[in-house]
């Protein structure tokens, strides 16, 4: 500032931009949309960390909020020490925090580790004390950002249990989250948020195959921009994907069932002759790696010409239950271990039905008797 007399270059960003909407109470609201978005800065607004620039907020009883992993904990303070502050500055008095101590340190599963400094926690420790707290001090509105990720299956399915306890109770829940199933199963209404606006505002399933429909519209990647595959280099751009079809029983589709056949239609312009490999790899929306599909490891010649054409891959049988997936498309070469082209995880679709993580063929028989079969 003193040597170039200037506060330096900058430029004006909106994180928010008309911004207009309500929550009744007693309703769970899910908000969705891209990193960068302007998600958590909603829920920051909403528990008055930010100010709004232009607006105005207006908010009716006590508000909680798991915003950030740790937020307002003291290193130096126990877990004991913590439950209290942060009971006092939701403005509790001493006696009431006394009554909800040991659901508290219960339901955090932490046992003795309560009485050490919080320091010493890992992620997953600093987020089953953060969400206790935040629950069990009676809060009218609950805010959460995304920090229910980071626990183990065991206790996010604990979780989701005591805020479905909380919904029923008439409390308010605004969740941000990137899972859009959980948003899906646990809120009545979902905002979707583009580029610091609302993009859509209406039940779970229709935001959420809005954000879908649009996320897989998108160009994959700016023109002339230099991508690279970790472990493999930068793309060789020789083969081109130029176009991604999802195919079910009905035609091109974005929604399915687990026996529904699926099959991936890749379009691609090469710029040589040689031989290819083709890699599919298919994710739920949580990162969990749920299949893969290599036509050079499988033993699957695949050798193009210059020009235009596709490539099939075809599941007879999906077999995944229900959820939101994404799709990471690569065309590589064998021999020089390079990428030409490489889409990642930018083609979702959603499974409708089942239970379990996947559905795999089986069948029944009974023997009844006497070696008699009855299936």
């Amino acid at each position: 500032m003193l040597v170039r007399r200037s506060l330096g270059e900058w430029q004006e960003l909106w994180a928010l931009r008309d911004v207009t909407f309500s929550v009744r109470a007693g309703e769970t609201l899910g908000i969705i949309g891209e990193n960068g978005s302007g998600k958590s800065t909603t829920l920051k607004l909403l528990a008055g960390i930010l100010a709004p620039d232009r607006g105005s907020i207006e908010i009716a009883g006590r508000v909680s909020s798991l915003l950030e992993l740790g937020a307002g904990f003291q290193g130096e303070y126990t877990g004991r020490e913590n439950i209290y502050l942060y009971g006092v500055l939701l403005g509790l008095r001493r006696h009431q925090i006394e009554q909800r101590f040991d659901d508290i340190v219960a339901f955090s599963e932490l046992g003795s580790m309560i009485e050490y400094p919080v320091k010493n926690y890992s992620s997953g420790m600093y987020m089953r004390l953060g969400f206790a707290v935040a629950v069990h001090l009676d809060p009218d509105i609950l805010l959460i950002d995304e920090v229910l990720a980071v626990g183990d299956a065991h206790f996010q399915q604990k979780c989701f249990e005591y805020l479905e306890g909380l919904r029923a109770a008439g409390r308010t829940i605004v969740l941000v989250s990137h899972d859009l199933e959980s948003v899906r199963r646990f809120c009545e209404r979902a905002i979707w948020i583009d580029h610091g606006r609302v993009s859509a505002d209406g039940p779970p399933e229709q935001t959420i195959q809005s954000y879908l429909d649009a996320t897989a519209r998108r160009p994959v990647r700016a023109p002339g921009e230099d991508y690279e595959v970790p472990g493999f280099g930068r793309l060789t751009g020789d083969v081109r994907i130029t176009s991604v079809r999802l195919l079910g029983n009905q035609g091109e589709t974005r929604s399915l069932s687990p026996q529904d056949r699926l099959t991936l239609e890749i379009g691609y312009t090469s710029d040589v002759s040689s031989g290819v490999g083709v890699q599919v790899n298919v994710f739920r929306n949580d990162g969990t790696h749920c299949t893969d599909a290599n036509s050079y490891d499988e033993g699957v010649p695949l050798r193009l010409k210059r020009g235009s054409g596709s490539v099939r891959l075809t599941f007879p049988r999906l077999g995944l239950n229900t959820g939101t997936y994404d799709i990471s498309i690569g065309i590589f070469d064998p021999a020089a271990h390079r990428f030409h082209d490489f889409h990642e995880r930018r083609y979702p679709f959603t499974v409708r039905g089942g239970h379990a993580v996947v559905s795999i063929d089986h069948t029944w028989d009974l023997e009844v008797g006497a070696g008699k079969r009855a299936g």
